[in-house]
């Protein structure tokens, strides 16, 4: 895996970062003296993802534990400054831009274990020893004319169709209650699809969201909150493209509702929580290129995709669910339990996840394993298919610096069962690593 153009971009992009940090950690200069602009404000998740705005329509920023460690905080000391680098313009007074940021993403992952199998002869017996660059993503974020947001992000990494421009959309405000987003972006479907890149708790989604995942593509969406519930409705273009799709067939519908509510449980900790149901409606299934997103030999189109879930974080405990039904040839339904734990607030956190996919049709479930478990990603890893299918992860992430800098460690096992088909089950046992950078 070439990791040359990644890299140099994520140098030429932020070239002042470098010399900050050596003159903080040195000495040279105190956390407290540097002169900088605030980071930017997260921007408004339309995806769904937990904390997209707050019952007045404001943005929402990522929960933070009531108390945060001592090491956190030393880290925020350090690194605030040197990440609010990244802003490169903010003037509320000027006509035109109002805020520009640089954004980015770079992630590598790691699996090492077995995949065995119970057929004597087969060629999913095997050692998975697997690196790879996973995400490597540069892009802007801009705030304009007072009330639009643009955003554009440009994925790098891996010989595969998710190079190119994965989003460029913008968001303007209808009113401070709602707004309409126009441009290619992913559409509504499960929490963990819907959950950007930079905050995943793991490095791969779960096996069923990977699957049915619909692809990026050109669409507007409509959204208004009423205090705690907010209200989506969109149209997504049928045609996948890497770059910019054109209007292709009928396309996809697209709806969903979330309620969020922010207070405090009864002992006086910080409580957020979020239900939320999504509907896609695929109106040219047959000849659709974006439902599910990868092109998979085995692969049939989905025509409806119905998920709902919710999530909950009190202080330093969290738990994410979600249930998710595809319709299609091939009907499927999955299931994704994700308890967390903060041993150390904002620095170290605990993670697992219990995962389940089933189907009355044979084949109709499949998926890779390690860096290379997405479909769409085309790994190394081989793709099984399958009618049942079960995994388990423990793990514990260290927070270096918030979501922006983690290390993750972790166990899987997975069982895969082909009961309508070979009647042989496919297992595996990994440890899972990987390291995330982003701003």
């Amino acid at each position: 895996m070439k990791l040359h153009s990644s890299l140099i971009l994520f140098l030429l992009s932020l070239p002042v970062l470098g010399n900050e940090a050596l003159d903080l950690l040195e000495g040279k200069k105190d956390a407290a003296s540097v002169s900088a602009p605030a980071p930017a404000a997260d921007a408004p998740v339309l995806s769904g993802a937990i904390g997209a705005t707050n019952a007045d329509g404001k943005t929402v920023k990522p929960y933070k534990p009531s108390q945060p460690s001592e090491f956190s905080q030393e880290m925020h000391q350090i690194f605030d400054p040197i990440w609010s680098r990244a802003q490169l313009e903010k003037n509320e007074s000027h006509p035109f831009v109002q805020e520009l940021s640089l954004i980015g993403l770079f992630e590598g992952a790691a699996a090492w274990g077995t995949i065995d199998n119970d057929a004597a002869a087969s060629p999913l017996k095997q050692s998975v020893n697997d690196v790879q660059m996973r995400r490597a993503q540069l892009g802007a974020r801009m705030k304009a004319f007072y009330r639009t947001e643009v955003t554009g992000v440009v994925e790098m990494a891996g010989p595969s169709p998710m190079n190119g421009i994965q989003t460029l959309k913008a968001r303007t405000e209808l009113s401070d209650h709602s707004g309409v987003t126009f441009g290619k972006f992913r559409p509504l479907s499960t929490q963990e699809n819907n959950t950007p890149d930079a905050n995943l708790l793991l490095s791969e989604r779960s096996f069923f969201s990977n699957m049915i995942a619909p692809a990026d593509s050109l669409g507007v969406m409509v959204d208004t909150t009423h205090k705690e519930w907010t209200y989506l409705l969109g149209w997504f273009s049928g045609d996948f493209s890497d770059n910019i799709p054109s209007v292709n067939n009928d396309g996809l519908l697209n709806a969903g509702i979330v309620y969020e509510k922010v207070g405090k449980a009864e002992s006086g900790a910080p409580l957020r929580s979020r239900w939320y149901f999504n509907y896609v409606h695929n109106l040219n299934h047959a000849n659709g290129e974006v439902m599910p997103r990868h092109r998979y030999a085995g692969a049939t189109p989905f025509e409806k995709l119905y998920s709902t879930g919710f999530s909950t974080q009190e202080d330093r405990f969290g738990f994410q669910a979600d249930f998710t039904i595809a319709r299609g040839d091939k009907s499927a339904w999955g299931m994704t339990l994700m308890p967390t734990y903060w041993i150390m607030p904002g620095a170290i956190q605990l993670v697992s996840r219990y995962h389940y996919a089933d189907s009355d049709k044979k084949d109709a479930l499949y998926g890779g394993y390690g860096p290379g478990a997405d479909p769409f990603y085309q790994g190394d890893s081989p793709i099984v298919s399958g009618d049942e299918y079960h995994s388990f992860y423990l793990g514990a992430n260290f927070h270096v610096y918030e979501n922006r800098m983690i290390i993750s460690n972790g166990l899987e096992y997975t069982l895969f069962r082909d009961d309508l088909d070979s009647e042989v089950d496919t297992t595996s046992l990994m440890w899972q690593t990987g390291a995330k950078l982003s701003f």
